[in-house]
């Protein structure tokens, strides 16, 4: 749940973003989080943390928005954090992170 709270945090010093809109069928699918192997230090996850804040259009099935980052061409971002006592660094080149595997 950090690594996803961490992520809204950084699509807010994004500007370049892209919003999606899947179909999904159960709360257990909105809670899912994935990983972009491009970017293996984020976790992603949808937007909305409950059923009732999507659009239901069936009798069990509801849309659900996430969103990806991009970082600028010419551009390069890298974060560096604590994993137990090992200090890793990932620097990100251009281009969208985050797409959610079908």
């Amino acid at each position: 749940m950090f690594l996803v709270m961490l992520h809204k945090w950084l699509l807010q010093i994004f500007h370049n973003m892209a919003t999606y809109i899947i179909t999904i069928t159960s709360k257990n699918e909105l809670e899912e989080t994935w990983v972009d192997s491009n970017c293996p230090n984020f976790a992603f996850g949808f937007t909305q943390e409950t059923l009732e804040e999507c659009t239901q259009i069936g009798s069990s099935s509801w849309e659900a928005t996430y969103e990806t980052f991009e970082v600028a061409s010419g551009s390069t971002y890298t974060s560096t954090y604590l994993s137990g006592s090992q200090q890793l660094t990932y620097t990100l080149q251009a281009g969208e992170y985050g797409i959610k595997p079908s």
